[in-house]
């Protein structure tokens, strides 16, 4: 697109460059005597965030140069990137801020703050965007597509990006010079995220709605082994999957705070647990470019998926293997849940989800034990045997035991107490050990050599510590060494 000269005093807007951009360099070659009074007259104050990704002073440079507005928030800023993953009521309210002026609490409306991503502290540029926009237009200025949250790279160079801190309400340009220093190649990963980032500000990409995204994500996980049949996801794995894939960028400001959110807990299982909610869609583009690499093949999936009968969809039948087949038919002739997990190769606890998802009582264990075996399995808590090697002993779960144990408290009270003694007996020998040594002959020097030890011991069994330890030594005053 060519750029048009709209008025004697305002500059020519480039293509996709920010209306920030345009701004500076309307700032810097007007005839003010200064900044302020420029902004004062443009914008009727001289206190606004410049840089902001919501700005609120679009509709006065509409004014002062005959632009649509609609233009130049759709062409000159990233706000349409939010449009795809947010409620259209939602959207629209907040162009309607945009127009006003008025977009303090814009943040808060799209769950921006509440998600903690905040706003990149960079304003970024390609080298050799630089070098191609001075010889074409005598100037480099900031390009839309490189500033779309956790972008890192330029597509149409396959250059990493530069950046340039951003200052609150100064008037910042891009470098107008650079060496050849600078040209470094971008890795995949980035470029595959800058990629889908771009399609975002496009209007023909349909509404992403994340109940349905949710959906697909599950289903996908699920022919990648990341998901049960009854479409739970395996949340510790895919974490890790994911931090494998995003590892060449997890430096990218946007990237770092979105994997750290909740410490590390609440991305991705977040998408999951409330996918009714407004996310940042720098969350499901991470989730989108490990899954399908891009929006068309999400498309494809999704039509794939509504596709397949409704029978095929259902937890329990869809994508069911040979053995938990066998283990269904076996329980269905009212095996229990050992002989299931025999005949089927699976383990007991996935032949009990199963059995769960299809409605199948489940006989508890302990409920089949005769009087005798529950009599002989107390008699074996009592001689303080540990829970698992009763199970063993008597070819039951270690649930039936412990569930016989729930039921007389005092045997309970008297494992504890003898749980304790045996470990007091042992952290007590430990030490007693130690001290066989002459060299250690303070209790400092002790606690050095068996400090796990002395530490138990310490906490819960202090007076007899106390006891066996050697006198403790009177402080010694030095004086000041310093003196002669």
């Amino acid at each position: 697109m060519d750029w048009v000269r709209l008025s004697q005093n305002c500059p020519h807007l480039f293509e996709e460059e920010t209306i920030y951009s345009w701004l500076s360099r309307w700032v810097y070659d007007s005839p003010y005597p200064s900044i302020g009074a420029m902004l004062s007259h443009l914008l009727g104050t001289r206190n606004k965030q410049l840089d902001s990704t919501f700005p609120s002073y679009v509709k006065a440079l509409s004014d002062a140069s005959g632009i649509d507005v609609k233009i130049l928030i759709n062409q000159h800023t990233i706000v349409p990137y939010f449009k795809h993953f947010c409620d259209p009521k939602l959207f629209e309210e907040v162009l309607k801020d945009i127009y006003n002026g008025n977009t303090q609490t814009t943040h808060s409306k799209m769950s921006i703050t509440a998600g903690r991503i905040n706003e990149s502290k960079w304003l970024n540029y390609c080298p050799q965007c630089v070098d191609e926009d001075v010889k074409e237009y005598g100037i480099a200025y900031w390009h839309v597509k490189h500033q779309l949250p956790g972008v890192s790279a330029c597509i149409k160079h396959n250059l990493k990006l530069k950046g340039v801190i951003k200052c609150r309400r100064a008037t910042i340009k891009p470098p107008q010079k650079v060496s050849e220093k600078e040209y470094i190649s971008a890795n995949q990963e980035s470029l595959e995220l800058a990629n889908i980032s771009l399609a975002l500000l496009h209007d023909d990409v349909p509404k992403l709605d994340g109940e349905v995204l949710s959906g697909l994500y599950r289903h996908k996980l699920l022919s990648m082994g990341l998901a049960s049949n009854c479409l739970s996801i395996h949340q510790a794995e895919l974490r890790q999957l994911l931090e494998r894939y995003w590892r060449p960028i997890m430096d990218v400001e946007a990237i770092k705070s979105t994997f750290e959110l909740g410490k590390s807990r609440s991305f991705p299982a977040s998408l999951f647990y409330h996918p009714e909610s407004h996310h940042h869609p720098l969350k499901h583009l991470l989730m989108i470019v490990m899954l399908f690499s891009s929006l068309e093949e999400l498309y494809r999936f999704q039509l794939s998926v509504s596709t397949k009968p409704k029978k095929t969809i259902e937890p329990s039948k869809f994508n069911m293997h040979k053995e938990t087949k066998l283990a269904l038919k076996a329980l269905q002739h009212g095996e229990s849940l050992r002989q299931a997990s025999y005949f089927s190769g699976l383990s007991i606890v996935k032949v009990k989800q199963i059995a769960v998802i299809n409605g199948i009582a489940i006989e508890r264990r302990e409920q089949r034990l005769f009087e005798k075996d529950r009599d002989l399995i107390l008699k074996k808590l009592k001689r303080y045997e540990p829970t698992q090697k009763i199970a063993k002993a008597m070819i039951c779960s270690v649930g039936a035991v412990e569930q016989i144990l729930s039921q007389h408290p005092e045997v309970v009270e008297q494992r504890k107490r003898e749980r304790f003694t045996r470990k007091s007996l042992y952290h007590r020998a430990k030490l007693i050990i130690a001290m066989r040594d002459k060299t250690k002959n303070t209790r400092g020097k002790i606690q050095k050599a068996v400090r796990t030890h002395y530490t138990w011991l310490f906490r819960y069994d202090k007076a007899w510590l106390y006891r066996i330890l050697p006198p403790k030594q009177p402080a010694k005053y030095w004086g000041n060494r310093c003196k002669k």
